[in-house]
């Protein structure tokens, strides 16, 4: 049996016109990160392309979605998608159900939608951030709720009210009925008294009446219970409300008494799980191809110990020889490598877990792979710097410019481009922090050396930033550009198997990847005296 999935997403709805009976919905909101049993969802525009709008019926939905209170009350006319989400409208048929449905609506009982659909074979997708996205599914039923998932939702207007009869200005007043006899629902039946909602609470109300009055009756000439001098329940509850000393009779009723019904309110967003950007990637212009072949990375370079001096000169006369040096252009390799991480998760922690422990676990493969791969090319940086350059452990603001001028004159030399970021150890970045000479910008930044910033790390010094890098130690500074190195990927990919045998799933992210070091000279190391 094809499954059907429920979901109250917030969407918005009014009462086009009463005369023809047309209600107009808005579902939901595209790209919008729901909650729901299978994991947080969102839908991506034109998910229910294709949906014959005239199989869509529309449902009045009673107090939290009970299926006892479920009542068909209509069909739907169009389905379209606009910028925000899809909007459909629903004729509501000529019912008792239909009109309450209509009454309610316009009155503001009814604000929210609730959406039934039948996921798509193929429509379905895991997003980076691991949720669940859909792209194709059948629109089956919506349902009017009296609240959704989301608050934001509400009904927007009564655009056209039509009345075709006119009320009586001073109506007669109805005399007060007996309190109904409730009547038992034959066995077998099928239809109990939760089949509404009103009904319980009828028979609740003439119940308690019921007693109050045999209360009072209980013992001859009038004199009964406490409760005797009430004629109703309702005058009993006015009168407790009132009457501080009547009020203060009563047993409490306290939460800490009864766990049984006061449950647990977990917050769904897991606290840890902290994104990490891969800074020394990130500020070399991000991870680059490696491209679809191979497990070994190549590139062509100049031979560094070529003297660019010697290939060209002045000819001496006519017809003499000319300067002739043998240019050589060499090979450099890198093995790519391949990171990964995974485990077999059972059916039950998948299919019990809220938050999900899927997505979560996910999530926290992909940020390892992120701190993998980026320890992987800082190390690789710090082994291959080519040059260096002497900077003391307790360098001052104005040494430092100092330093990084002439390194980024030697990162020019031989790239052809200055450096374009100073990549440090943690230890030094908070060290550089809080030089005298750095100033926040905010204090205006005329004959200092830099800034920095507390309130976004953000530090520079002589126009060149400074990024923290997690895994260098002590107070390296490695001065560099793009075209001195590179980190070249293929990934992360997160990827699942079943394994049925024993009721799991293998779940794991991974991927390719290796650094570049291009221009090894062009990697400037300070050294500490």
């Amino acid at each position: 049996m094809t499954e059907l999935l429920t979901r109250e997403l917030g969407g918005e709805l009014e009462v086009r016109s009463e005369s023809e009976r047309i209600i107009d919905v808005r579902l939901l909101r595209w790209g919008e990160v729901a909650e729901t049993p299978q994991g947080r969802e969102r839908f991506v525009r034109g998910a229910f392309r294709g949906t014959d709008p005239a199989s869509v019926t529309i449902e009045a939905i009673g107090p939290h979605g009970a299926q006892p209170g479920v009542r068909l009350t209509g069909r739907g006319t169009s389905l379209e998608d606009r910028e925000d989400g899809p909007y459909a409208s629903f004729r509501v048929s000529r019912t008792r159900d239909g009109d309450e449905l209509l009454e309610l609506a316009r009155d503001g009982v009814y604000r929210n939608v609730s959406v039934v659909f039948e996921p798509v074979d193929g429509g379905t997708r895991y997003a980076r951030d691991g949720v669940v996205e859909r792209h194709r599914a059948r629109l089956a039923r919506v349902g009017l709720v009296e609240s959704g998932a989301y608050q934001s939702a509400a009904v927007l207007a009564v655009r056209s009210a039509t009345v075709n009869e006119t009320p009586n200005p001073t109506p007669d007043p109805e005399p007060e009925p007996e309190p109904p006899t409730p009547t038992p629902t034959p066995p077998g039946t099928g239809v109990g008294l939760l089949a509404r909602s009103d009904a319980l609470e009828d028979l609740r109300t003439d119940m308690l009446d019921r007693l109050t009055r045999i209360e009072a009756r209980s013992s001859g000439g009038g004199v009964g219970g406490p409760l005797a001098r009430f004629a109703t329940f309702s005058a009993y509850l006015d009168a407790a409300y009132e009457d501080a000393l009547l009020a203060r009779a009563l047993a409490d009723q306290l939460t800490t008494d009864n766990p049984g019904v006061v449950p647990p309110q977990w917050v769904n967003q897991i606290a840890g799980i902290l994104g990490f950007a891969r800074p020394a990637v990130q500020a070399l212009g991000g991870a680059r191809s490696l491209g679809s072949d191979g497990m070994e990375l190549d590139w062509p370079y100049l031979d560094p110990a070529l003297n660019l001096d010697t290939i060209v000169a002045k000819q001496v006369t006519e017809k003499t020889q000319i300067a002739s040096v043998k240019v050589k252009i060499l090979k450099a390799s890198q093995p790519i490598d391949t990171y990964a991480g995974g485990s077999d998760v059972s059916y039950q922690l998948i299919r019990r877990s809220r938050p999900s422990y899927r997505e979560a676990y996910v999530r926290i493969l992909t940020i390892a792979y992120m701190r993998a791969t980026e320890a992987a090319f800082e190390a690789q940086l710090l082994a291959v710097a080519g040059s260096s350059l002497v900077l003391t452990a307790t360098a001052t603001a104005d040494q430092v410019r100092a330093f990084l001028f002439a390194a980024s004159a030697i990162v020019a030399d031989v790239t052809g481009a200055p450096a374009t970021v100073d990549l440090v150890s943690p230890t030094e970045f908070a060290r550089l922090g809080g030089l005298v000479g750095l100033w926040p910008s905010a204090y205006g930044t005329a004959n200092v050396a830099g800034t920095a910033q507390a309130s976004t790390l953000a530090v520079n010094v002589s126009g060149l930033p400074i990024v923290r890098a997690p895994f260098l130690t002590g107070n390296t500074h490695l001065v560099l550009n793009g075209e001195s190195a590179g980190w070249y990927e293929d990934g992360p990919f997160p990827i699942s198997a079943e394994d049925v045998s024993k009721l799991g799933q293998n779940v794991a992210v991974w991927g390719m990847g290796t650094g570049a070091t291009t221009v090894p000279k062009g990697i400037v190391k300070s050294t500490l005296t």
